[in-house]
């Protein structure tokens, strides 16, 4: 009863409208993780609890037989408008240079564009190829989720210091290990922009400018939006995004603001939908929430329909957080096709209980909410 009563409380402030719009935001597209069952196995042998991390268990790159797999779910279901359901993918463009970076010995930070990296992991040597016919279906939306998903700042001091679980990782082509899988972990190197440091400011801003780039030459389209990885930013990048077409900033209600050095720290900042910025930008906030990856203990079909009620009872867009591990299922596919088919539930479910529900993407919502010509 408290939790319901909090969930309509956080719907007050900020854009609202009378239309039943749903955005469903996917993060970490196109980033390595867990490369193999093999590696799995081989750092489980290490007694590294990788088993204790979701992302480590369930999470890799996306292959061919996933991508298909979703596509299908999405167009399986259509709006009232007759399209059909579009996910916000919210992708990187690169991954570190593992090869050049040990040639190097590890001198400095190498990354390759994801063209690369597909076409060097089995199963997804048309991975590309495959998003681009889901873009031109009108189910996949790539958007600006930055360079890489690596704080390769934190990730390259650590390398040079010889640090022991992180050159095990390097070794493995595998950065993403937490501290869930070993204590000997002392850096979450997957929040990209967790610095603090001055000097790695220039280099934050660098990756945004480069992959932004890169991120056109890939899709043929500058990413109107954007979401920092682990939700982590300091408000000086804001200034780099806005410079780049970044016109709208997705995440949770509270951003993570680094604040503090050696280790990092960070604190939260309230924002609400619609809320500008100094640099004109919008923040949209996600309201509801499918992330299977976290147990079994809620059903996570019926969770995210309630807040979705209740973001339509408030007068607010329903934006559904997901992640990439929900639908991946390299290193098992059980998984993967279980939360396919709570997926496509969820989706029918939607249809059902609201027939004039309208399905667009993060950016498409954007501009409903700056264009104040368009009845809300």
């Amino acid at each position: 009863m408290i939790s319901t009563a909090k969930h309509y409380l956080s719907q007050i402030l900020g854009w609202h409208t009378s239309r039943r719009i749903i955005v469903i935001e996917s993060d970490d597209w196109g980033s390595i993780r867990m490369p193999s069952r093999e590696v799995y196995q081989d750092l489980l042998s290490r007694g590294i609890h990788v088993d204790n991390c979701a992302f480590s268990r369930y999470d890799s790159l996306e292959t061919e037989d996933d991508l298909s797999a979703l596509f299908d779910v999405l167009a399986s279901t259509n709006d009232s408008n007759g399209n059909s359901v579009v996910m916000t993918a919210n992708s990187v463009v690169a991954n570190p240079d593992f090869k050049r970076i040990s040639e190097e010995r590890m001198s400095g930070y190498f990354y390759e564009p994801v063209t690369v990296t597909y076409k060097n992991y089995p199963g997804c040597e048309h991975s590309y190829e495959l998003i681009q016919q889901g873009i031109t279906q009108g189910v996949w939306r790539p958007q600006f989720h930055g360079r890489e998903h690596l704080n390769g700042y934190q990730w390259i001091k650590a390398l040079q210091a010889e640090d022991e679980i992180t050159t095990l990782s390097f070794h493995q082509k595998h950065f993403g290990l937490t501290k869930e899988a070993s204590s000997k972990v002392k850096t979450r190197y997957m929040d990209a922009f967790a610095n603090y440091a001055t000097d790695s400011l220039e280099e934050e801003r660098l990756s945004i400018i480069d992959g932004t780039r890169l991120f056109k030459e890939l899709y043929g389209y500058e990413s109107e939006s954007f979401i920092a990885p682990c939700y982590t930013w300091r408000n000086e990048l804001e200034e780099t995004l806005a410079s780049v077409g970044v016109k709208y900033i997705q995440g949770l209600a509270y951003q993570q603001l680094p604040y503090k050095d050696s280790p990092v720290q960070c604190k939260s900042v309230y924002h609400y939908l619609g809320e500008k910025n100094s640099h004109g930008q919008r923040y949209l906030i996600r309201n509801a929430f499918f992330e299977p990856y976290k147990g079994d203990a809620i059903d996570w079909v019926d969770e995210c329909l309630s807040r979705i009620n209740i973001a339509f009872k408030c007068h607010k867009p329903a934006i559904i957080s997901t992640h990439r591990l929900n639908f991946i299922g390299t290193l098992d596919k059980q998984y993967r096709d279980n939360n396919l088919f709570k997926f496509k539930t969820l989706l029918s479910r939607i249809v059902k209980k609201w027939p004039d529900v309208e399905f667009m993407s993060s950016d498409t919502l954007g501009q409903i909410i700056s264009n104040h010509n368009i009845p809300q």
